[in-house]
């Protein structure tokens, strides 16, 4: 009787399990927007701009091979025009000697093959003051298993001028000599990584892509705004760690753009987040406000400011330091350094030896 009954439960469990049908919502994405990418600063151009289309909800598309082709792309400043240069694969560049100027107000103008056309609001380019002070402050980590035995928490000091209405965003990007420039495999019973140096000079560049980081002079309007923390880097070496910090002024509707970006990529998935939405930028159809871009086209000034974060005070060592040097295997040949997003030729502000 027992084994019956078993046999009988097992035989109900078999049933409910082959009668669970997958369940396919079939989501989609609806139709694609187009998404803007760029910012016109002070400092020394070509700028780049990005133009694409965004990806369905049922994440089988990729955004990565989406771009806007054809398109004619300029800006304004209420004197004159200038034109920007297709250079394929959405991405558009400014002229060598064009560069934005503290003051100018700025407007940004998309036409598609089809004729449709875009602008921006009017962006005006304010100026943004110097970093008074640039220190860091060494917390342990706590977390259990760590990759790193700590971090350096990185924080800047800013005197706010006397107007209101000053917001701030802050990037850094970190450079360090590249040791090769390209590698390659020899097969065989024990394949082995070749590496080639660089023929001239060149840096490894890494940002904390993603990150927003931002400020207002809502509370201390004058005053100095005082540890900003505006980063965090590892604790991985004891060496100096090269931090080009930028300061880029923002008016106040793309301060609110990247604030309600950061909130909701920072959203936890909560019964009480607010449901992601798309957050509009400052670019619409000029035949139909409705039809937006995502993204906005920011106008900044910039102040940088190099820094080398010493590691070497905590008293303490990194995990698996090693001071035996690389074993890298190189061949007779150098490659040239290739400019791209994480490696540049071009000497970094104040670099030192």
């Amino acid at each position: 009787m027992k084994k019956n009954l078993t046999l009988l439960t097992l035989a109900c469990l078999f049933g409910l399990v082959a009668c669970i049908d997958e369940f396919d919502p079939k989501l989609q994405g609806g139709k694609p927007k187009i998404v803007f990418e760029g910012t016109l600063t002070n400092l020394p151009g070509p700028y780049f701009f990005q133009l694409s289309y965004s990806a369905g909800y049922n994440s089988k598309e990729s955004v990565f091979d989406k771009f806007v082709n054809a398109a004619k792309v300029w800006i304004t400043d209420g004197e004159s025009r200038v034109d920007l240069t297709d250079l394929n694969k959405g991405q558009f560049s400014t002229p060598e000697n064009f560069r934005g100027k503290i003051g100018k107000t700025y407007q940004l103008h998309i036409q598609l093959s089809d004729g449709t056309t875009y602008e921006s609001e009017p962006e005006k380019m304010k100026m943004t003051p110097p970093i008074e002070k640039i220190y860091s402050e060494f917390k342990l980590t706590t977390t259990p298993f760590p990759k790193y035995r700590g971090n350096f928490n990185i924080y800047v000091d800013v005197k706010d001028p006397d107007s209101q209405g000053d917001y701030y965003r802050w990037k850094w990007v970190h450079y360090e000599r590249a040791s090769y420039c390209s590698q390659y495999t020899v097969t065989g019973d024990r394949p082995l990584i070749v590496y080639q140096k660089c023929c001239t000079d060149c840096w490894n560049a890494t940002s904390c892509l993603g990150c927003i980081v931002l400020a207002s002079d809502n509370l201390i309007n004058g005053n100095m705004l005082k540890r900003q923390l505006i980063g965090q880097i590892p604790f991985d070496n004891i060496t100096g760690y090269y931090m080009l910090i930028e300061q880029m002024s923002l008016s106040r509707n793309a301060y609110n753009f990247w604030r309600n970006v950061a909130q909701q990529s920072n959203n936890s998935g909560g019964i009480f987040d607010i449901a992601p939405a798309s957050i509009r930028g400052n670019l619409k159809n000029i035949n139909d406000n409705s039809d937006v871009i995502l993204g906005y086209f920011q106008v900044s000034a910039v102040e940088q400011k190099a820094v080398y974060i010493q590691r070497n005070n905590t008293g303490i060592l990194p995990f698996g330091l090693s001071f035996s040097g690389s074993n890298f295997n190189y061949d007779a040949n150098c490659e040239i350094c290739k400019e791209s997003q994480y490696r540049t030729a071009k000497r970094p502000l104040n670099w030192v030896d």
